[in-house]
């Protein structure tokens, strides 16, 4: 039996680690790129934000400000777009009054302006068509160009990744692309962003420019926040980069930009791009993590409706790097990042240029990744392998730790400006540690199970509840208690069994002890032990019983009718009646777990439990079924006893009285209560030594009830002190020289 639920219990380990490995399979899987799973990206891209917040310097740098078309600006100086001469102001004005840097315009011109000058000179055509076609007063997007001409400036525009049918062609001029390397195979085999067509500035304005940088993010992750962007573009055969990058770019003198391709297994993949010494990790699509400093406002703001006005203190903006963009809620250019719901645009850009001049860039490569895989696969495999020998506590706290340790290596590893990932990680711990809790619970409730139906066999089902619940520790060492005790034989169970092969004897034996154990469990007995045909068991322990002596007598009187009820089946199998003899004593005894390192037992100790035995091997000369000591009469008064004797039996120099309960005193019949008394009578006159008066009361009571043998042991005691009268010492004790 034991190796039958040894068996089952590793079938149960079996698909513990099935299960386990699974789960380890697809969240690697998961990490690895191979099934996406939505809902772990975005707990991912949560784990993201939440440390992006945590971390966040709050370090202002004066050396970046943020030229604003803001509510203000429109307010005075009407909506946008304004003419092409008051942007022409404003850069003038930034350079020549301001003393600024470096301008990166996060705006586009991409159409003529068509400006009061130029509609006035048409009206005059009218009038006066000799007039030339072309105005000779300057037009808005010239005076521009020939402003930015003069200073550093970095213009702005836009890719668009998908176009349709609706879409214009592309419109304005590129700036020149950034080239990085000659093999132009190499540059279209990297999945750079490739756009479909672009939006740009004039002619005239770009081609007077320094440089320029583009401002879309075709990164924008499936809930719509900016966290990486793309550092550069491709198009038809050239890199183009992001206006921060061109800014940089362009005040180092346009270096050459290296990229840091990383190769192995015949694969090439971008891990970076270094400018002038100036380094930016990416992934292998060329996107940068945004190095968030701050949330919205954290770089100097300054209102363009200021800068035109002369309001500006010139030492906020001399030798800044000037980011002119909107922030107004009208134009559009609001974005939702991880550190703000509502971030203007030109302040990610912002961004991006502080994290190039702070080189403080978070690097998140591919083999990041691939070495989270590994190390969490093999952390799995552990956890597979390992969990299922401990106990369901103990698989909490190493989870809670393991968990703890995850979260504390990624912290530190972010400090150090690596982005590993986490929810991925915590969501296998997690897995993993419910799936082993749930069957480790599950397996150890069916061990218990299997306990309590095995272990129920010899005690109560509520003790073993007990034994399961309980909280205490059921030691070697016992304690004395009182308990009944009780011990049962079954009469000619020898020749019973000459008729039965060998092979079915076991199926009998268990036919007789199950009905018999199940009277003794009904009431509130534990079994000891079976000895062949004999049982052993006790009242009162492990679980304490106030009327332990009354149901150990209730018990007796069960096993009695229990055997009726099999005696009727195995004679109507051709089988013979079984008969049973049953000794129950009363009093301090030793109880515990007993025995040695390699085996233990709950049993009884002592005495009193010697007295029992002997009680219950009285039962046959004496020719009745139960016998109880006078202790276990006084401790269950409910039941009506008559006196069998005074006896002093083998190994016990004190004497007992022996009686033999008749049933509950309730339900006694009034004939029965006068054969008690005549009976009871006859006794107080043999131990008065009157023994012929004796004679003659036994011998009536003996045609009253032929079938009891009482009567019959008394005469012939009667008869032997008659012919060997006792001695004037004599107690009425009867000695027993055999068990």
């Amino acid at each position: 039996m034991l190796a039958k639920m040894s068996g089952k219990i590793f079938n149960l380990k079996n698909w513990q680690y099935l299960v386990s490995i699974f789960i380890l399979v697809l969240v690697l899987g998961e990490m690895a790129g191979f099934w996406p799973v939505k809902g772990v990206q975005r707990l991912e891209w949560l784990s993201y934000d939440l440390r992006v917040q945590a971390t966040l310097s709050h370090e202002e740098d004066p050396s970046i400000v943020l030229i604003d078309l803001d509510e203000r600006s429109l307010a005075e100086k009407g909506q946008w777009p304004w003419p092409r001469e008051v942007v022409a102001e404003l850069i003038a004005t930034l350079f020549l009054d301001y003393q600024i840097d470096l301008l990166g315009v996060d705006i586009v011109f991409a159409e003529p302006e068509g400006n009061q000058l130029a509609l006035q000179w048409q009206q005059l055509r009218e009038k006066f068509p000799e007039l030339p076609e072309e105005s000779p007063l300057p037009r808005g997007d010239a005076l521009l160009a020939e402003v930015i001409s003069h200073f550093p400036v970095v213009t702005g525009y836009y890719f668009q990744s998908s176009v349709t049918e609706q879409d214009p062609p592309s419109i304005g001029q590129l700036p020149a692309p950034v080239v990085v390397d000659a093999d132009s195979e190499l540059l279209a085999s990297l999945p750079w962003p490739k756009p479909e067509r672009y939006t740009s500035n004039l002619d005239v304005i770009q081609q007077e420019a320094w440089g320029g940088g583009f401002f879309d993010n075709p990164f924008v992750d499936d809930d719509g926040v900016f966290r990486r962007v793309p550092v550069l573009q491709y198009w038809e055969g050239g890199l183009y980069p992001n206006l921060p990058l061109a800014m940089i770019y362009q005040l180092l003198g346009e270096p050459p930009i290296q990229l840091d391709i990383a190769e192995g297994g015949g694969m090439q993949q971008l891990e970076g791009i270094d400018v002038g010494g100036f380094k930016i990790p990416t992934d292998a699509r060329g996107g940068a993590l945004v190095p968030w400093y701050g949330g919205r406002g954290h770089f100097t703001y300054v209102s363009a409706a200021d800068v035109l006005a002369g309001r500006v203190d010139p030492a906020k903006l001399e030798g800044t790097l000037a980011i002119f963009g909107a922030s107004a809620p009208g134009l559009m250019d609001l974005r939702s990042t991880p550190v703000a719901s509502v971030f203007p645009g030109p302040e990610i850009n912002a961004s991006m240029l502080a994290g190039l001049l702070h080189q403080s860039y978070r690097a998140e490569p591919a083999y990041t990744n691939a070495a989270g895989v590994l190390l969490l696969g093999t952390l799995g495999l552990v956890i597979t392998f390992a969990f299922p020998a401990l106990h369901a506590v103990a698989v909490l706290v190493v989870s809670l730790a393991l968990m703890a340790i995850h979260l504390g290596i990624n912290f530190w590893a972010w400090q150090a400006g690596w982005v590993l990932p986490v929810a991925s990680g915590l969501l296998l711990l997690i897995l993993l540690a419910g799936w082993h809790l749930a069957m480790n619970f599950y397996r150890e409730s069916r061990e218990k199970g299997w306990v309590t139906e095995r272990f129920g066999q010899y005690v109560p089902p509520e003790l073993v509840e007990e034994m399961v619940d309980s909280h205490e520790s059921f030691g070697l060492e016992g304690e004395e208690r009182e308990l009944t005790v009780l011990f049962s034989d079954v009469r000619g169970f020898t020749s019973f069994s000459e008729g039965i092969a060998p092979a079915e004897l076991t199926g009998v034996m268990n036919r007789l002890l199950t009905p018999i154990t199940q009277a003794i469990h009904a009431h509130q007995g534990t079994i000891d032990k079976y000895m062949g045909d004999a049982v052993m068991a006790f009242w009162g322990a492990p679980l304490k019983d106030e009327k332990h002596a009354r149901h150990a007598v209730d018990g007796a009187f069960a096993m009695l009718k229990a055997l009726e009820e099999i005696n009727e089946v195995f004679t109507a199998e051709g089988m013979k009646p079984l008969a049973m003899g049953i000794g129950l004593n009363t009093g301090y005894m030793n109880v515990g777990n007993m025995g040695s390192e390699f085996r233990m037992a709950y049993t009884v100790m002592g005495d009193n439990v010697n007295l029992g035995s002997r009680l219950e091997g009285l039962t046959k000369p004496y020719g009745v079924k139960i016998i109880v000591s006078e202790m276990t009469a006084v401790a269950a008064p409910e039941y009506t006893y008559r006196r069998i004797d005074k006896v002093r039996v083998k190994g016990r120099s004190e004497a007992v009285t022996i009686l033999e309960p008749l049933g509950l005193s309730s339900e006694l019949t009034q004939e029965t209560r006068s054969w008690l008394e005549r009976y009871e009578k006859a006794m107080d006159t043999y131990h008065r030594a009157a023994f012929g008066q004796a004679k003659i009361q036994f011998e009536a009571l003996k045609k009253e009830r032929p079938e009891d043998s009482l009567p019959d042991i008394y005469l012939d005691r009667i008869a032997h002190y008659q012919a060997e009268p006792p001695g004037a010492d004599w107690d009425g004790v009867w000695t027993h020289t055999e068990k």
